[in-house]
């Protein structure tokens, strides 16, 4: 009897990272209770930021979310300064965040070559058109829409944060 191996399997990760990932959390909002509990954790090698100081950013170097989300022009020493050299992000939020400066973030990290993961928790308002993970979505290399809270501390457990 031959045993067949299931072909997912090439998949999975046979040993853990020998170098720890530099991670980075990109919140929407700053109040976001989910990304507050996971800081006061203190994960290693996990830098947590808000997406409104990067918006404010923008608005300092004279440049608007939309225009940059057309074509993205990060070589401003600001900008550059701000994004890092994170090995992935990970953007945080809840349906119904504002998440123009995110996307602009995701998409300044995937020009890069840096993975980009979203995080977008359920609204506090039932019945709301999925906008946030809408804008995201385009610019993300993995989205993912959990059904309740938690699912962010899991992740960085998962990533060995």
């Amino acid at each position: 009897m031959e045993v067949t191996t299931p072909a997912e399997v090439r998949f999975r990760v046979r040993s853990p990272n020998s170098v720890p990932r530099r991670i980075r959390v990109i919140a929407l909002t700053d109040d976001d209770a989910e990304v507050r509990r996971c800081i006061e954790r203190a994960h290693a090698d996990v830098q947590f930021v808000r997406a409104s100081e990067f918006a404010a950013l923008l608005q300092t170097e004279g440049t608007d979310a939309a225009s940059i989300l057309r074509s993205v022009d990060t070589n401003t020493c600001a900008l550059n300064a701000w994004l890092g050299a994170p090995d992935l992000v990970v953007i945080a939020g809840r349906e119904g965040d504002d998440a123009q400066a995110g996307a602009v973030a995701a998409k300044a990290y995937r020009s890069r070559g840096v993975t980009v993961s979203s995080v977008i928790g359920p609204g506090d308002v039932c019945g709301r058109r999925a906008s946030t993970a809408d804008l995201l979505r385009p610019h993300c290399t993995m989205l993912i829409l959990p059904v309740s809270a938690g699912y962010l501390e899991d992740l960085l457990v998962a990533l060995g944060a």
